[in-house]
């Protein structure tokens, strides 16, 4: 898994941003407004619960459970 480098801009709506945050979804580097609107899914707690088991289990490049 290569995690794409960080360019300025969000990898969902490429607004440019001076912040980042990884999706829950995907290795994709997303913006604070596109990670508020991922928080809203309906399975948004499915991706964090999936993340933290994954890390628990020692894989800390959990690529997500995919987006939608």
């Amino acid at each position: 898994m290569k995690v794409i480098e960080w360019t300025g801009k969000c990898q969902r709506c490429f607004e440019e941003t001076s912040t980042h945050i990884m999706s829950m979804y995907s290795t994709r580097l997303i913006c604070m407004a596109c990670k508020d609107k991922e928080a809203q899914q309906d399975d948004y707690q499915s991706a964090v619960n999936a993340d933290n088991a994954a890390i628990k289990s020692g894989n800390f490049n959990f690529k997500g459970i995919g987006e939608k």
